[in-house]
C-alpha cells in the first residue's frame, strides 16, 4: 500500500453516487424550509440513519489526505471527514434557508443565535463606518442575517462575496427585507474600491471574508497546522483606507446553538508597512486559532492546495 499523501482531490463520481448526490441535494433544499431546530435535527438524523449513503461522499483519498494534514490516524480522519461533511451541509442549508424562509420565520431562526460580545457589537454599530472580517466557517449565512437584523438594521452593508448562485441571489433579496441596504460585491472588484471606501467613511459597514486564497488581493503568510499558508489580507487595506475600526468575528455551531464570537477590534493607525504587518498578523492569528480548535467547521478545505506555500502543494 503506498504511503498516504496530503492531496485533497475530488474522486471521479459514478452514476450511483451522482444519483445519491442529487437526492441529498433535494433533501437539503427540503430541510431549508424548516424552522431552525427542526432543520438542524433533520440533518443530524440523516447522517445517523443514512450513514451508508453519506459514506459515498467520503473517499479513501480524502481520508488519507486529512490524516496527513491533521497528523491523525485514518480512523480519526474518517470521523473528522464525516463531521466536516455535516458542517458543510449545515452551512449550505442556511444559505438556502436565507432565501426560502419567510421573513417572520427567518426572524425566529435568528433568535437561536447568541453572543457574549453584545457590548462590542453595539459599540461597533455606533461608529461612523466599520469593517468586519469573518471566515467561511460555521453556519455563517445565518450569522450575517443575525448581525444585520440585530445591530446594523438600517445601515448600508457591503458584503464581499461572489454572488454565484440562485440561492445567494435570493439571500440578498431576503437580507434587504429584514432591514438593511445590502450590496454584494466581488472580492476582485478593484474598480469599486474608491466608491466602497467612500461609502464606509460615510457610515457603511463592510463585511469581508478574511480566509480567501492568496490570488485575491494582497496576501500574508503564516503557519497553519505545521505548514506555511497564505491568505488574502485586503481587509487590512480596506480598514486603513477608510480609517475605520476592524472587527474579527466568527459564527460557530455548538451543541447549544450558534455562537457569534468576536475576536480583536482594532484600528490600523497608519498605512505604513509596519502597521499593516502588525494588523495582518492579528488576522492570521485569528484564522489559525479558529481552524486549529474547530477544523471541521471550516468550509474551504477543498481549496486547501491554493493556500499552501511550500513544495508539498495539495491538488484541489
Amino acid at each position: 500500500m503506498p504511503p498516504a499523501d496530503d492531496r485533497l482531490e475530488a474522486s471521479p463520481l459514478g452514476l450511483s453516487t451522482i444519483a445519491y448526490s442529487a437526492i441529498v441535494n433535494l433533501a437539503l433544499r427540503g430541510f431549508s424550509y424548516l424552522p431552525y431546530r427542526l432543520r438542524r435535527s433533520s440533518l443530524r438524523m440523516t447522517f445517523v440513519c443514512l450513514k451508508p449513503v453519506m459514506a459515498r461522499f467520503v473517499s479513501d483519498r480524502m481520508v488519507d489526505a486529512f490524516a496527513t494534514i491533521l497528523a491523525s490516524s485514518r480512523r480519526e480522519s474518517r470521523q473528522f471527514t464525516y463531521r466536516k461533511l455535516r458542517h458543510d451541509m449545515a452551512a449550505l442549508i442556511e444559505w438556502m434557508a436565507l432565501g426560502r424562509r419567510s421573513t417572520r420565520g427567518l426572524t425566529r431562526d435568528i433568535g437561536h443565535l447568541s453572543t457574549e460580545s453584545g457590548d462590542d457589537l453595539a459599540w461597533l454599530a455606533a461608529q461612523r463606518g466599520a469593517v468586519i472580517g469573518t471566515l467561511h466557517f460555521g453556519p455563517y449565512a445565518l450569522g450575517l442575517a443575525w448581525l444585520i437584523r440585530r445591530y446594523f438594521n438600517g445601515h448600508k452593508v457591503i458584503i464581499f462575496k461572489n454572488e454565484d448562485s440562485q440561492d445567494e441571489s435570493r439571500a440578498i433579496a431576503r437580507l434587504k427585507e429584514i432591514g438593511a441596504d445590502v450590496e454584494f460585491v466581488s472580492p476582485k472588484a478593484l474598480a469599486e474600491l474608491p466608491r466602497i471606501t467612500r461609502e464606509i467613511r460615510q457610515g457603511a459597514v463592510a463585511i469581508i471574508m478574511i480566509d480567501m486564497p492568496p490570488q485575491v488581493g494582497r496576501t500574508d503568510t503564516f503557519d497553519l497546522l505545521g505548514r506555511p499558508v497564505a491568505v488574502a489580507t485586503g481587509a487590512v487595506d480596506l480598514a486603513a483606507l477608510a480609517r475605520v475600526p476592524l472587527m474579527l468575528l466568527r459564527i460557530r455551531e455548538s451543541g447549544k446553538g450558534d455562537r457569534v464570537e468576536v475576536g480583536e477590534i482594532f484600528d490600523i493607525a497608519r498605512q505604513d508597512d509596519g502597521s499593516r504587518a502588525r494588523a495582518a498578523s492579528r488576522i492570521t492569528r485569528f484564522i489559525a486559532d479558529t481552524i486549529h480548535h474547530h477544523p471541521e467547521q471550516w468550509h474551504m478545505w477543498e481549496r486547501y492546495g491554493e493556500y499552501v506555500q511550500d513544495q508539498q502543494r495539495i491538488a484541489a
